[in-house]
């Protein structure tokens, strides 16, 4: 039966640890037997996950921390319980490994896709906030493929498929060669296992005659060196079957054609050691020029350093030969994980502010969004191959593949993306959309006052292909628009204000109509057409009938009046409670509509004029006028259709409750709502909306235009009566 010291001694090295830290590290060996004592198991053991963690050197915090999150430990070992054990920080460790861990891998009832882009955010967002979450994660998924034969099929290929999606692309990103190749090769088994069986066939076929020949041609390098007094390490390279099998999907070539199946890593003190290595090996064989890269002058971009080069060797045969420094073989296998280190300071430790600023933007992209959108471009971002193109002073820009010199203008710096109007690509002129390839020397061509042309934004003509370019034009357009739309916009508002005669409405009080805090934002959504001016007018008119001050004549209220109609029935529209043959009329001031709260007015000879009890005019009468007043109410014989359908299409700039503001408005005017399609365009931002509505035949159409169309961020809307 394993003890604690057996698991100690698979993980630790005693000689590297203090006696506080033994003591922790023993500890924390006993709690993770505790969770294999239960009985019911963990999916993936944690002890197994801290020893290939132990192999990649990782810290004594770390490792600590991995044998205390396996999942079966949770609700024995709470936070607090590990902080008074551990210490704060390593609480933290746990709770973010944790964290991961309890995202279900695998749910049939969720579509595959949703699952993918919810593990990234969580994956991501781990890693920003510390990026051993994110090794330790990796190492847990390794330890699961491991022992995923056991599986359902089913399951099985779910994993293998969001491994080879997600967790190798983070592996590489992250630059840990250990755990790359076995994530690649594990999934790709398991994703394609036919194809898996036939290439490890045919390398297994060929082994011992492939091997016998490279200690042949080793041999033959040691002795060149020895000759030139240069010191190294000379090994075979193991090919990895997931790496053979892209290879040999993207040159389109059998296995036995491939360049590097035979391959030579060969190890020296020195930069300069491996460039003069290299010219030896390039005078003694001819060597594949196409196949020959550089990675120390320009590494790849999580790091990786090394000199590739493919010769023409002994015999005729073709062998793949790596050349790199210790340090160099070093951060390939461990990346990341081998650039951990800590700063003492404050409370605990922190990591190294270069290595927070290379991973905050992430962050900030994935913090507040839940958009499917994001997630799969930075799935493909991750998965993407990078360039590596040279400014006129030789300095190295890494890009994304397919990118134009109009990215690589914007990459160097804003203005100059801004200010762009053409480019050279070694040394001639070449159109902006031109893609860039790596070596490529890119020479910006500017204007002195150039400004970026919206024909970039489009997609189809190929100008940018970089999101971050993108943005930066779309943000100095709505700069450039904002202050352009402000300048419309308050000239309309002047302009309907002199039109209307309404000098003494204030601004406030139409920004208060409209819920705006401050101008500039209203004479921006004026100046846009956001807020149309049918629908400034409409506000003003309305601001302006409480001010009307009543018309007297010889102390008498006098009221224009409109007859409802020369048709005897419309005159049984209102009843008047004691006098039903009185001649009645409309008031135009308020103009009342059929349903509304009214009142009648007694005149001296034309009847009865009937107002709206809210209407101004009534609500200014003096005491005697009072006494005129009569109690009214609307004959509801009168109305034809007591309810009827009607159509309203609305086009609005999509908001946080949008949606909710225009039921409330059609609730508050009494309109039932039967049926409702809406359709969102994502990349414009804009929302199309067709409801069915009910409505009481007393309500008039216009009023619910009025209403919907002050809403904000409505752009237009028309209602109809349906038949």
């Amino acid at each position: 039966m394993q003890t604690a010291r057996d698991l100690f001694s698979l993980i630790f090295k005693q000689e590297e640890l203090t006696s506080e830290q033994l003591i922790r590290c023993e500890l924390a060996c006993s709690i993770a037997l505790e969770a294999q004592n239960l009985p019911e198991q963990s999916v993936v053991r944690s002890m197994d996950v801290a020893q290939i963690l132990s192999q990649l050197n990782m810290d004594e915090e770390t490792l600590i921390a991995t044998l205390v999150s396996d999942e079966n430990l949770v609700n024995i070992y709470t936070s607090k319980m590990i902080e008074e054990r551990f210490g704060k920080a390593t609480s933290e460790l746990v709770s973010g490994i944790r964290k991961l861990n309890h995202f279900k891998e695998f749910d049939i009832n969720r579509r595959a896709d949703d699952v993918q882009n919810e593990r990234l955010r969580q994956m991501l967002l781990a890693m920003t906030s510390d990026i051993r979450i994110m090794i330790v994660k990796l190492a847990y998924r390794v330890a699961r493929l491991r022992h995923l034969k056991y599986e359902d099929p089913v399951i099985c290929h779910q994993i293998a498929s969001e491994t080879e999606l997600i967790f190798s692309p983070l592996a590489n990103r992250l630059g840990i060669a250990q755990l790359k190749w076995e994530l690649e090769d594990l999934s790709f088994r398991y994703l394609h296992e036919d194809k898996y069986k036939e290439i490890a066939s045919q390398l297994n076929l060929k082994r011992t005659e492939r091997e016998a020949y490279i200690n042949r041609t080793m041999d033959i390098l040691s002795n060149l060196l020895t000759s030139h007094q240069i010191e190294s390490t000379i090994s075979g390279r193991p090919k990895h079957i997931y790496s053979i099998w892209k290879k040999m999907q993207r040159k389109k070539l059998p296995i036995d054609e491939l360049y590097d199946l035979r391959a030579i890593r060969i190890h020296v003190d020195t930069v300069k050691d491996c460039y003069e290595v290299l010219g030896l090996i390039h005078s003694r064989w001819n060597y594949v020029k196409q196949e020959f890269d550089d990675y120390i002058a320009t590494p790849k971009e999580n790091g990786y350093q090394s000199i590739h080069t493919v010769i023409i060797g002994p015999e005729g045969h073709t062998v793949e030969i790596q050349i790199r420094t210790p340090e160099m073989h070093y951060n390939s296998e461990y990346g990341i994980a081998a650039h951990w280190r800590y700063k003492e300071g404050g409370e605990g430790k922190s990591v190294d502010k270069k290595l927070e600023k290379s991973i905050s933007n992430v962050r900030q992209l994935l913090e507040n969004t839940s958009d499917p959108e994001v997630f799969k471009e930075i799935s493909t971002e991750l998965q993407s191959q990078n360039i590596f193109v040279m400014t006129p002073k030789n300095e190295i820009i890494t890009l994304r593949q397919g990118a134009t010199p109009l990215d690589f203008a914007y990459n160097i710096h804003t203005q100059l993306g801004h200010r762009c109007r053409g480019a050279k690509v070694n040394g001639r002129i070449q159109p902006l959309s031109t893609p860039l390839k790596t070596g490529d020397k890119v020479e910006v061509l500017t204007i002195k006052n150039g400004q970026p042309s919206r024909n970039w934004l489009n997609p189809n003509l190929g100008y940018l292909t970089s999101s971050s370019a993108r943005n930066k034009v779309k943000s100095w357009f709505n700069k450039q628009n904002r202050e352009e739309n402000i300048q419309v916009g308050e000239a309309i508002y002047h302009r309907e204000i002199k039109r209307l005669h309404a000098e003494s409405i204030s601004l406030p009080q139409v920004l208060e109509r409209f819920k705006y805090s401050e101008s500039d934002s209203f004479f921006e959504d004026l100046g846009k057409s956001r807020i149309n001016e049918r629908q400034l007018t409409s506000a003003i008119q309305r601001l302006l009938k409480p001010q009307k001050k009543p018309e007297h004549q010889q102390k008498t209220f006098a009221f224009k009046h409109q007859e409802l109609s020369n048709n005897g029935d419309e005159q049984n529209a209102v009843y008047v409670v004691g006098a039903v043959h009185l001649k009645t009329n409309l008031a135009p001031c308020c103009a009342p509509k059929f349903g509304e709260d009214v009142v009648g007015y007694v005149t001296r000879g034309r009847g009865i004029t009937v107002h709206r009890r809210d209407c101004a005019n009534i609500l200014n009468l003096t005491h005697e006028e009072l006494q005129r007043l009569i109690h009214v109410s609307w004959n509801k014989e009168h109305a034809e259709d007591p309810d009827y359908q009607a159509s309203l299409h609305i086009v609005a700039f999509d908001r946080k409750g949008l949606l909710r503001d225009i039921l409330n408005t059609l609730a508050n005017l009494n309109v039932n709502l039967i049926d409702s399609k809406t359709h969102t365009d994502l990349q414009e931002r804009t929302v199309d909306m067709n409801l069915t509505l009910e409505i009481s035949s007393h309500i008039v159409l216009g009023d619910i235009l009025d209403y919907i169309e002050r809403i904000q961020n409505v752009e237009s809307a028309a209602i109809s009566r349906r038949k």
